[in-house]
Formats: structure tokens, sequence, C-alpha cells
């Protein structure tokens, strides 16, 4: 039982020690930090409106 709860802890201590730089580099994704500057970017862009080619005036 004892080397039971020794192989748990050593195998979350791998995969934590494995898995620490993707949790930190999906985070933000997870956070929506980046939701303002897309929204910002969209927003401006719907508001440029480009003249149509195929308008004659």
């Amino acid at each position: 039982m004892l080397w039971l709860i020794g192989l748990v802890l050593v195998l979350q201590a791998a995969f934590h020690w494995m898995l620490e730089p993707i949790i930190q580099a999906v985070t933000p994704w997870f956070e929506l930090k980046f939701m303002p500057w897309l929204l910002a970017g969209i927003g401006l862009w719907l508001l440029s409106g480009g003249k149509d080619v195929d308008d004659p005036s």
C-alpha cells in the first residue's frame, strides 16, 4: 500500500513537471486576455469600410 502512495506521488510530480510549460503557455488563452485586442481589431476592420470596387460612383 505504501508503494502505491509513493508511486502516485511520483507520477503526479512528474506530470506536473512535464506539463508546467504547457499550462503556462495556455493560461492566457483560457483567461481571455487577448479578447480586447481581438475585438478592437475586428472593430477597426469593420469601421474602416473600404470602397466597393464594382460600384461605378
